[in-house]
């Protein structure tokens, strides 16, 4: 009987063994993520009558975690994918389900500072997010600045960041393979699609200062192609963003100027965009406006557009919030600016393109729970 007993005691004892061991393994490790759901109506000139249905905006989940190895020396890890909560009519992909990979990487951080391997959003790209009032919203700033081609998370990326240095911080990033498609490294010479064909590599790097409420950012980015010289065809293009920002009490005031040149690796195909922002936050509530405009490409005529928003956010809980949003699009008589993009997903076929000249509006109604 004493035997039986201790048998089990053992067999006990290994089992919860078993079972604890993952959990410490894991103590370091948080899952994460963020819903994101609107209802969206559309509406504009390019419409025959205002349409509506449900988005998901940028919803993801994700696991990330930390192993200190010494006192001056911590591994750090991220997998983080999209979700989808319905189907995405512009690409047709199956209805619900994970999405695109996010940003993923292991690195190692100290009082060095941080240097991650992986995918990632560029230093470019962070500048810019830091900018926009209506980030993943119909609203989002990217439906003008994205159209610069600035705003990627890459794939192969080496990164560096520093520690805040009694206010400043700068993030330098190397991206061995920026294009989006392996085919342009796989195929051969002879089916490679131009202009970008192999050593796509590139630069990119931001800078940011805060002291007393105000801020300023600068960022810069160089890409680069490998494909032989073309008529019309740029080897290079790149850009440079800079902002400021002033926080007092609950308002918040935010500006910021972009040059690009070479867009698309199109030779002298330059454009400035540049945009305002201005929130004034009181208990749970936040009201906000941006406006945000393109002028023409250099050597066109009539190719800009602009974007003005006004919105409305209330903090439920500390991770739930409900917000109201109206965003409007107006474009130059050969601009082609739609109110439906960046992180805003098209989940419902209306108010994915913008004819020519006209203006796209959008009332939208979402909710954004994060974990």
């Amino acid at each position: 009987m004493e035997i039986d007993r201790m048998k089990k005691n053992i067999i006990a004892f290994a089992v919860a063994a078993a079972l604890v061991a993952p959990a410490a393994a894991m103590a370091d490790t948080t899952l994460y993520g963020k819903f994101h759901v609107s209802y969206d109506f559309v509406g504009g000139d390019n419409h025959a009558a205002t349409t509506g249905g449900f988005s998901s905006n940028s919803s993801r989940i994700g696991i990330k975690g930390k192993e200190k190895i010494n006192d001056s020396l911590s591994i750090i890890y991220q997998y983080e994918t999209g979700i989808d909560a319905g189907q995405n009519a512009s690409t047709g992909a199956s209805a619900g389900g994970l999405g695109g990979q996010r940003n993923t990487f292991i690195g190692a951080t100290g009082a060095f500072g941080t240097v991650i391997t992986g995918r990632h959003d560029t230093p470019m790209k962070m500048m810019g997010r830091k900018y926009d009032l209506f980030g993943d919203t119909v609203a989002d700033s990217r439906n003008i600045i994205g159209t610069t081609g600035f705003d990627l998370r890459p794939s192969q990326v080496l990164a560096y960041a520093t520690p805040d240095l009694a206010g400043f911080k700068a993030m330098v990033a190397y991206i061995n393979s920026w294009a989006a498609n392996d085919s342009y490294y796989t195929n051969p010479p002879s089916a490679k699609t131009a202009p970008y064909y192999n050593n796509s590599n590139a630069w990119s790097m931001n800078a940011s200062y805060s002291i007393a409420g105000f801020g300023l950012d600068a960022a810069y980015e160089t890409r680069r192609h490998g494909g032989p010289n073309a008529a019309g065809v740029s080897r290079s293009t790149d850009a440079y963003r800079l902002g400021a920002n002033y926080k007092i009490a609950g308002f918040k005031i935010m500006g910021l100027y972009m040059d690009a040149k070479n867009v698309g690796f199109t030779s002298g195909k330059d454009l400035k965009t540049y945009g305002v922002g201005a929130a004034y936050s009181f208990g749970a509530n936040t009201i906000k406006a941006q406006y945000y405009k393109a002028d023409s490409f250099s050597g066109t005529t009539n190719t800009g557009g602009d974007l003005w928003a006004v919105g409305y956010d209330y903090k439920l809980s500390k991770q739930t919030s409900v917000y109201a949003v109206y965003g409007q699009t107006s474009n130059d008589t050969n601009g082609t600016y739609t109110i439906m993009g960046g992180g805003h997903d098209y989940s419902f076929p209306v108010g994915t393109a913008s004819s020519s000249g006209l203006k796209t509006s959008s009332v939208s109604l979402g909710i954004q729970h994060k974990f």
